[in-house]
């Protein structure tokens, strides 16, 4: 059996951080998926989150409409 691992990282105006901790997260080990949950942040987190998982499969997102 194939375990994967997904670790969430929630975020709110990350999108200078995004492009460090992702990267660092997935090459831990080949089985880590990355789902990025954006709360509607107004910097463009969500946009970048869209941009890495459309190169990445192992990179995913979730919109929420508001910060909770």
């Amino acid at each position: 059996m194939d375990d994967r691992v997904l670790v969430v990282i929630p975020t709110y105006n990350e999108r200078d951080n995004l492009p460090r901790i992702v990267p660092l997260v997935l090459v831990q080990d080949p089985r880590i998926d990355v789902l990025v949950v954006d709360d509607n942040s107004p910097d463009g987190t969500g946009q970048l989150a869209d941009e890495m998982a459309a190169v990445n499969s192992r990179v995913h997102v979730l919109h929420r409409t508001a910060k909770e």
